[in-house]
């Protein structure tokens, strides 16, 4: 659900016909289709100083055709398709790019092929969840490889964690339907492993702020 269906004969494929097949035949093929990324990503708030990474940090690992690691590749986070989600402009970490006409988040792999993310937004409340599972994307180097669903903590976008936030998460339950900003645990349903996952990190105390200036 995740991939085109073709992608993952031709990561099986790939080593083999990196060595077999000249560069030139290649044209039509991903070039990044090695390249590993999560199913679901989380977005969080901060405690006004740092993410909460202990919430929300996931990794991308970039390699190429030959399933070498990759490093200096532009890796993508595209949030356009989550219109119940907003990113922050601001996101604590000068090594990402926010583009907020886009709604993107982007950063280049570091020396071991491996971009980093922890990324600071939230939701609008309450009856207003509208995107369901995989609603974000992922790209390496242009091309598409995930389409992650995409939670958030903080889904009525102010004050950090609390009551609002709570009612928000039951409204979302009570629906019936799979939003992907309730589903922390990537189960695919709304249930109550979600909830414990969110009273979890509310009795951390890392979330204590909302975003500072949302992307328009």
């Amino acid at each position: 659900m995740h991939r085109a269906p073709l992608l993952p004969l031709v990561r099986l494929a790939a080593p083999l016909l990196a060595v077999l097949v000249p560069t030139s035949a290649w044209a039509g093929i991903p070039g990044w289709v090695n390249s590993t990324a999560p199913d679901c990503i989380t977005l969080v708030g901060s405690n006004g100083f740092a993410p909460a990474a202990g919430a929300g940090a996931f990794e991308v690992v970039v390699r190429d055709l030959a399933n070498n690691t990759a490093p200096g590749v532009s890796v993508v986070v595209d949030f356009s398709n989550c219109l119940d989600l907003e990113i922050c402009s601001d996101q604590m970490d000068p090594a990402i790019t926010v583009n907020c006409g886009f709604k993107t988040v982007r950063k280049l792999s570091n020396s071991a092929g491996v971009a980093q993310f922890t990324i600071l937004g939230g939701s609008n409340g309450a009856g207003h969840a509208s995107t369901l599972l995989n609603g974000g994307r992922i790209f390496v180097g242009g091309a598409l490889i995930k389409l992650p669903t995409v939670s958030a903590l903080d889904l009525d976008g102010a004050s950090g964690l609390g009551a609002g936030d709570l009612s928000a998460w039951l409204t979302d339950f009570g629906s019936g339907q799979p939003y992907g900003r309730s589903d922390y645990d990537c189960s695919g349903t709304i249930g109550a492993s979600d909830l414990s996952l969110w009273l979890s990190v509310f009795g951390s105390g890392t979330i204590t702020s909302s975003c500072g200036a949302g992307c328009p």
